[in-house]
């Protein structure tokens, strides 16, 4: 496995424009010198010197090798990963809580895929448990585009982190093939926590008596399983989707 990093690369107008503007901590903005006098560029620009940013102009080859991404458009970003909150902080500071706990991740892309679905719908803390991936590494700063900076990623026991939810009244939600009712038939507002299980294991028995309620992703009965990304992305987009309604 790669090794964890402390920052991540931003790549793209967009993405660093809307990074200079957050209070995330950008170590540095390198930028294309053919695109320099692109409005928008002139704009990250002067957003990067106002806030002390350091500047660094290269060549459009230059920022190729740096990028990751076939389309950097004229700019990267370095920025830093700041060290997660813990649980008992985020449970603290926030009453309606939507917490992700992860259990025995294999596989990099998937917890950078994760990280983007998270990011995307109010995630307010991933909690990979140690038996899995459970860190950023530069395979999953890469696949997040970005989310890696911004939703806040521990690594913790499962079983400690869900007796710290059921102290704060979270409810806690067993994501299972043929467990509980279907998850867009589930009142999924307000506070909650949801367990996904890994690629290979699913929710082991332990994890399974720690659970108040239980959902599941009805799909044609010659599918196993669902990717656990792709499962992930179902259930945090229909709670979104129900309150917004």
């Amino acid at each position: 496995m790669n090794k964890k990093i402390n920052f991540i690369t931003l790549e793209g107008r967009n993405m660093v424009h809307d990074a200079l503007l957050s209070g995330q901590k950008i170590v540095s903005v390198i930028i294309s010198t053919s695109s320099l006098k692109e409005p928008r560029i002139i704009e990250i620009e002067t957003l990067a010197n106002k806030k002390g940013v350091r500047v660094q102009k290269v060549s459009s080859e230059e920022i190729s090798e740096i990028s990751d991404s076939r389309n950097p458009q004229g700019v990267v970003a370095l920025m830093n990963i700041l060290e997660p909150p813990s649980l008992e902080e985020v449970l603290k500071e926030k009453r309606d809580v939507n917490i992700l706990l992860l259990n025995h991740i294999d596989y990099e892309q998937n917890l950078g895929a994760i990280l983007r679905s998270a990011w995307a719908s109010g995630v307010d803390l991933v909690i990979a448990s140690p038996n899995g991936v459970h860190e950023v590494t530069p395979v999953v700063a890469k696949v997040s585009m970005g989310a890696a900076a911004y939703v806040p990623l521990l690594s913790m026991s499962l079983f400690q982190a869900i007796k710290l939810l059921h102290k704060y009244a979270v409810p806690v939600v067993g994501v299972e093939v043929n467990m509980g009712d279907s998850y867009t038939n589930t009142n999924l507002r307000g506070p909650v926590a949801f367990v996904m299980g890994g690629e290979a294991v699913g929710l082991s028995e332990p994890l399974q008596k720690e659970c108040d309620i239980f959902v599941n992703i009805p799909m044609n009965v010659e599918v196993a399983s669902l990717n656990v990304s792709v499962a992930t992305a179902l259930v945090l987009f229909e709670k979104m989707r129900q309150e917004n309604q």
